[in-house]
């Protein structure tokens, strides 16, 4: 079978009966495009029977001397493996070629956060910003407000449902990979969000958080990223922030505060502890200095 071909009936799996997002379909074929050119180039028959460990090897390696981060080869390699596995399954190969194939190592950094006086300055020029219509800025304040006070994924708050924002028992519930969790809003938050359903236009979506300018339509990835762009130009300090920097500033703020790694690790909704742990790394030695002495028998 042509190469072409499996991947058109891969799609289609990955479309209709595992019911992929979209992004995650392009990000997809983004990677087979890549592959389809590189074998092009050497000449290669398009047959699927060339997708073996060797083949994809000179592939990854053809691409990290030309310069490419071991980041990306990864990349890379998790938008092609997925077609591997499928054509398994579907027994047109034998076997996995990624199966012979090492990952490359990755050097491991701390995620970006923002401090506290610079999320504290987030959220007030968020309050200070003058726009067109009431319903934007107030929408953009409770955004902001529930990635730092609750640490939700940008899907997540995307996807959010007014049914899934319970303002009078104080908590939202979000799903993600297929798991459900519940978190609980302090007070903060919770006038935050209920400033804004008081001015939400009227929409047929459901959706918590909407476009001010676009009749029945939620927010979309490009209205949240458009909404952030803006912020990057109006405040003071010059760090880098996106939804996924709040994200890891409220578990760096929550952990530098006292709360413990469980509680972090239920409320961000870590399938693993260990990747709560990695924001320990973050605290400086005055800061481990201070837990240490608080161990209980120290005298």
């Amino acid at each position: 079978m042509k190469i072409p071909d499996a991947f058109k009936e891969f799609i289609n799996y990955a479309t209709l009966e595992r019911c992929l997002e979209p992004t995650t379909i392009r990000w997809y074929q983004s990677g087979m495009k890549i592959l389809s050119k590189y074998l092009r180039y050497k000449v290669l028959p398009t047959n699927i029977e060339v997708l073996t460990t060797d083949n994809l090897r000179d592939f990854f390696v053809s691409h990290r001397l030309q310069g490419s981060s071991p980041r990306t080869i990864l990349n890379l390699m998790q938008t092609i493996k997925p077609f591997c596995v499928y054509l398994v399954k579907k027994e047109l190969l034998p076997s996995n070629p990624f199966d012979g194939l090492e990952k490359p190592k990755l050097k491991h950094s701390l995620p970006s956060f923002l401090d506290e006086e610079e999320a504290r300055e987030l959220l007030k020029t968020c309050m200070n910003m003058k726009l067109y219509y009431k319903s934007t800025k107030i929408r953009n304040i409770a955004i902001v407000a529930l990635f730092l006070f609750t640490g939700v994924r940008r899907k997540e708050l995307l996807n959010l449902k007014l049914n899934d924002l319970n303002i009078e028992r104080g908590y939202i519930k979000v799903s993600a990979k297929n798991k459900e969790r519940i978190i609980p809003l302090n007070e903060t938050v919770i006038n935050f969000l209920s400033d804004y359903l008081k001015v939400r236009p009227k929409r047929t979506v459901d959706n918590v958080f909407v476009s001010t300018s676009k009749r029945n339509s939620a927010l979309t990835e490009q209205g949240l990223g458009d909404v952030f762009r803006d912020l990057r130009k109006r405040v003071k300090f010059h760090k880098e922030f996106s939804p996924q920097i709040l994200r890891h500033t409220f578990c760096t703020l929550m952990l530098r505060n006292g709360v413990n790694l469980r509680d972090i690790q239920l409320l961000a909704g870590h399938s693993d502890i260990s990747t709560t742990a990695r924001f320990y790394l973050g605290c400086d030695d005055k800061q481990l200095k201070q837990a240490v002495d608080r161990h209980p028998l120290n005298i």
